[in-house]
Protein backbone atom coordinates (compact mmCIF):
# COMPACT_ATOMS: atom_id res chain seq x y z
CA UNK A 1 0.00 0.00 0.00
CA UNK A 2 1.52 3.38 -0.41
CA UNK A 3 2.02 6.01 1.70
CA UNK A 4 -0.54 7.89 -0.26
CA UNK A 5 -3.35 5.05 -0.08
CA UNK A 6 -2.84 4.77 3.32
CA UNK A 7 -4.18 8.16 3.95
CA UNK A 8 -7.02 7.69 2.11
CA UNK A 9 -7.77 4.38 3.90
CA UNK A 10 -7.41 6.27 7.06
CA UNK A 11 -9.70 8.63 6.47
CA UNK A 12 -11.89 6.55 5.18
CA UNK A 13 -12.29 4.44 8.18
CA UNK A 14 -12.24 7.91 10.47
CA UNK A 15 -15.39 9.36 8.69
CA UNK A 16 -16.63 5.45 9.16
CA UNK A 17 -16.26 5.36 12.74
CA UNK A 18 -17.47 9.21 12.81
CA UNK A 19 -20.59 8.46 11.08
CA UNK A 20 -21.33 5.67 12.99
CA UNK A 21 -21.16 7.36 16.36
CA UNK A 22 -23.14 10.31 15.01
CA UNK A 23 -26.36 8.33 13.95
CA UNK A 24 -26.01 6.47 17.58
CA UNK A 25 -26.45 9.66 19.31
CA UNK A 26 -28.52 11.27 17.06
CA UNK A 27 -30.78 7.98 17.09
CA UNK A 28 -30.64 7.97 20.92
CA UNK A 29 -28.96 4.71 20.44
CA UNK A 30 -26.90 6.28 22.93
CA UNK A 31 -28.75 8.59 25.28
CA UNK A 32 -27.60 11.63 26.49
CA UNK A 33 -25.12 11.25 28.92
CA UNK A 34 -24.50 8.19 28.30
CA UNK A 35 -20.47 7.14 28.97
CA UNK A 36 -18.79 5.58 25.70
CA UNK A 37 -16.14 3.50 26.91
CA UNK A 38 -13.11 3.53 24.36
CA UNK A 39 -12.09 0.22 24.64
CA UNK A 40 -15.88 -1.47 24.79
CA UNK A 41 -15.95 0.86 20.85
CA UNK A 42 -12.89 -0.48 20.16
CA UNK A 43 -13.76 -3.98 20.82
CA UNK A 44 -17.58 -3.42 18.85
CA UNK A 45 -16.46 -1.59 15.70
CA UNK A 46 -13.42 -3.93 15.36
CA UNK A 47 -11.06 -0.51 15.05
CA UNK A 48 -8.11 0.65 16.74
CA UNK A 49 -8.55 3.66 19.28
CA UNK A 50 -6.67 6.20 17.06
CA UNK A 51 -9.49 6.55 14.40
CA UNK A 52 -12.19 6.06 17.32
CA UNK A 53 -10.73 8.57 19.58
CA UNK A 54 -10.10 10.78 16.76
CA UNK A 55 -13.78 10.43 15.82
CA UNK A 56 -14.77 11.03 19.36
CA UNK A 57 -12.62 14.47 19.67
CA UNK A 58 -14.84 15.51 16.02
CA UNK A 59 -17.79 14.60 17.50
CA UNK A 60 -16.75 16.72 20.62
CA UNK A 61 -16.26 19.43 18.25
CA UNK A 62 -19.78 19.13 16.84
CA UNK A 63 -21.15 19.33 20.69
CA UNK A 64 -22.68 16.25 20.09
CA UNK A 65 -19.81 14.32 22.67
CA UNK A 66 -18.06 16.31 25.87
CA UNK A 67 -14.54 15.22 26.74
CA UNK A 68 -13.50 15.85 31.01
CA UNK A 69 -10.49 14.70 32.32
CA UNK A 70 -10.65 11.23 34.38
CA UNK A 71 -13.94 11.06 33.61
CA UNK A 72 -13.70 10.45 29.43
CA UNK A 73 -16.35 10.89 26.69
CA UNK A 74 -19.81 10.90 27.34
CA UNK A 75 -22.86 11.79 24.94
CA UNK A 76 -23.56 15.98 25.14
CA UNK A 77 -26.80 16.97 27.20
CA UNK A 78 -29.04 18.03 25.22
CA UNK A 79 -29.46 21.86 25.20
CA UNK A 80 -31.40 23.62 27.55
CA UNK A 81 -34.99 24.26 25.62
CA UNK A 82 -33.85 28.51 26.72
CA UNK A 83 -30.97 27.63 23.98
CA UNK A 84 -33.55 26.95 21.35
CA UNK A 85 -35.65 29.60 22.16
CA UNK A 86 -32.11 32.15 21.97
CA UNK A 87 -31.13 30.38 18.64
CA UNK A 88 -34.48 30.80 16.83
CA UNK A 89 -34.13 34.56 17.96
CA UNK A 90 -30.82 34.77 16.45
CA UNK A 91 -31.74 33.04 12.99
CA UNK A 92 -34.99 35.35 13.07
CA UNK A 93 -32.44 37.95 13.18
CA UNK A 94 -29.81 37.18 10.86
CA UNK A 95 -31.53 34.94 8.41
CA UNK A 96 -34.26 37.27 6.96
CA UNK A 97 -31.75 39.73 6.75
CA UNK A 98 -29.80 37.61 4.61
CA UNK A 99 -32.43 36.27 2.36
CA UNK A 100 -33.11 40.17 1.34
CA UNK A 101 -29.67 40.93 0.85
CA UNK A 102 -29.34 37.98 -1.25
CA UNK A 103 -32.58 38.66 -3.66
CA UNK A 104 -30.66 42.02 -3.85
CA UNK A 105 -27.38 40.82 -4.72
CA UNK A 106 -28.61 37.63 -6.60
CA UNK A 107 -24.98 36.18 -7.08
CA UNK A 108 -25.10 33.76 -9.85
CA UNK A 109 -23.16 30.71 -7.83
CA UNK A 110 -25.58 31.56 -5.00
CA UNK A 111 -28.71 30.54 -7.40
CA UNK A 112 -26.92 27.51 -8.24
CA UNK A 113 -26.28 25.99 -5.04
CA UNK A 114 -29.76 27.09 -4.31
CA UNK A 115 -31.23 25.13 -7.29
CA UNK A 116 -29.03 21.94 -6.15
CA UNK A 117 -30.36 22.11 -2.81
CA UNK A 118 -33.81 22.02 -3.47
CA UNK A 119 -33.31 19.30 -5.65
CA UNK A 120 -31.38 17.21 -3.23
CA UNK A 121 -34.48 17.99 -0.31
CA UNK A 122 -36.81 16.82 -3.04
CA UNK A 123 -35.47 13.57 -3.21
CA UNK A 124 -35.53 13.49 0.32
CA UNK A 125 -38.04 13.46 3.63
CA UNK A 126 -37.44 14.17 7.38
CA UNK A 127 -37.31 10.85 9.21
CA UNK A 128 -37.23 10.25 12.75
CA UNK A 129 -34.26 7.54 11.69
CA UNK A 130 -31.07 9.88 11.01
CA UNK A 131 -30.02 7.57 8.30
CA UNK A 132 -32.40 8.89 6.48
CA UNK A 133 -32.59 12.38 7.43
CA UNK A 134 -29.08 12.73 7.31
CA UNK A 135 -29.34 13.59 3.25
CA UNK A 136 -32.29 16.25 3.46
CA UNK A 137 -30.45 17.97 6.26
CA UNK A 138 -27.39 18.35 4.25
CA UNK A 139 -29.65 19.77 1.67
CA UNK A 140 -31.52 21.83 4.36
CA UNK A 141 -27.68 23.15 5.43
CA UNK A 142 -26.66 23.98 2.33
CA UNK A 143 -29.79 26.05 1.46
CA UNK A 144 -29.11 28.01 4.55
CA UNK A 145 -25.51 28.61 4.53
CA UNK A 146 -25.96 29.29 0.37
CA UNK A 147 -28.05 32.03 1.60
CA UNK A 148 -25.71 33.81 4.77
CA UNK A 149 -22.63 33.26 1.85
CA UNK A 150 -24.46 35.01 -0.85
CA UNK A 151 -24.07 38.17 1.57
CA UNK A 152 -21.43 38.02 1.20
CA UNK A 153 -21.01 39.16 4.77
CA UNK A 154 -17.72 37.12 6.22
CA UNK A 155 -18.54 38.30 9.90
CA UNK A 156 -22.18 36.91 9.35
CA UNK A 157 -21.21 33.50 7.63
CA UNK A 158 -18.46 32.98 10.61
CA UNK A 159 -21.41 33.77 13.12
CA UNK A 160 -24.02 31.24 11.43
CA UNK A 161 -20.87 28.24 10.72
CA UNK A 162 -20.14 28.77 14.26
CA UNK A 163 -23.86 27.87 15.63
CA UNK A 164 -24.01 24.44 13.68
CA UNK A 165 -27.94 24.83 13.64
CA UNK A 166 -28.29 22.05 11.59
CA UNK A 167 -26.63 19.24 13.32
CA UNK A 168 -28.37 20.80 16.88
CA UNK A 169 -31.53 20.77 15.81
CA UNK A 170 -31.32 17.84 13.81
CA UNK A 171 -31.41 16.24 17.85
CA UNK A 172 -35.14 17.56 18.09
CA UNK A 173 -36.39 17.15 14.29
CA UNK A 174 -35.74 13.50 14.66
CA UNK A 175 -37.88 12.93 18.00
CA UNK A 176 -40.68 14.82 16.20
CA UNK A 177 -43.27 14.10 13.28
CA UNK A 178 -42.55 16.74 10.81
CA UNK A 179 -44.55 17.92 7.52
CA UNK A 180 -42.26 17.52 4.87
CA UNK A 181 -44.39 18.76 2.19
CA UNK A 182 -44.80 22.18 3.73
CA UNK A 183 -41.10 22.65 4.51
CA UNK A 184 -40.42 21.85 0.76
CA UNK A 185 -43.07 24.60 -0.12
CA UNK A 186 -41.50 26.75 2.01
CA UNK A 187 -37.75 26.72 0.72
CA UNK A 188 -39.32 26.57 -2.92
CA UNK A 189 -40.84 30.05 -2.14
CA UNK A 190 -37.76 31.67 -0.36
CA UNK A 191 -35.54 30.49 -3.88
CA UNK A 192 -38.25 32.03 -6.20
CA UNK A 193 -38.30 35.46 -3.99
CA UNK A 194 -34.26 35.24 -3.65
CA UNK A 195 -34.37 34.41 -7.74
CA UNK A 196 -37.12 37.31 -8.91
CA UNK A 197 -34.96 40.29 -6.69
CA UNK A 198 -37.97 40.50 -4.14
CA UNK A 199 -35.81 41.67 -1.13
CA UNK A 200 -38.72 42.33 1.09
CA UNK A 201 -40.65 38.91 0.18
CA UNK A 202 -37.70 36.74 0.32
CA UNK A 203 -37.06 38.13 4.25
CA UNK A 204 -40.87 37.65 4.80
CA UNK A 205 -40.58 34.46 3.28
CA UNK A 206 -37.61 33.37 5.18
CA UNK A 207 -39.55 34.79 8.73
CA UNK A 208 -42.52 32.50 8.10
CA UNK A 209 -40.36 29.64 7.17
CA UNK A 210 -38.18 30.08 11.01
CA UNK A 211 -41.55 30.81 12.56
CA UNK A 212 -43.41 27.33 11.20
CA UNK A 213 -39.82 25.80 11.91
CA UNK A 214 -39.49 27.11 15.67
CA UNK A 215 -43.11 26.25 16.22
CA UNK A 216 -42.72 22.62 15.20
CA UNK A 217 -40.19 21.85 17.19
CA UNK A 218 -40.46 23.90 20.49
CA UNK A 219 -44.37 24.32 20.81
Amino acid sequence: MSERTGKIARVVLLDQVHETLKERILDRTYEPGAKLNIDALRRELDVSSTPLREALARLSAEGLVKAEPFVGFTVAPMPAPDYYRDLYAFRLVIEPWAASETARLRPEATLAVLDAAIADMSRHSLSRRYSRYRDFTEADEAFHRAIIAGTGNEPACQAFEGLRIHLHTARLYINREQDTASTHAQHRAILAAIRAGDEAGAAACMREHLIHSRKKLLE
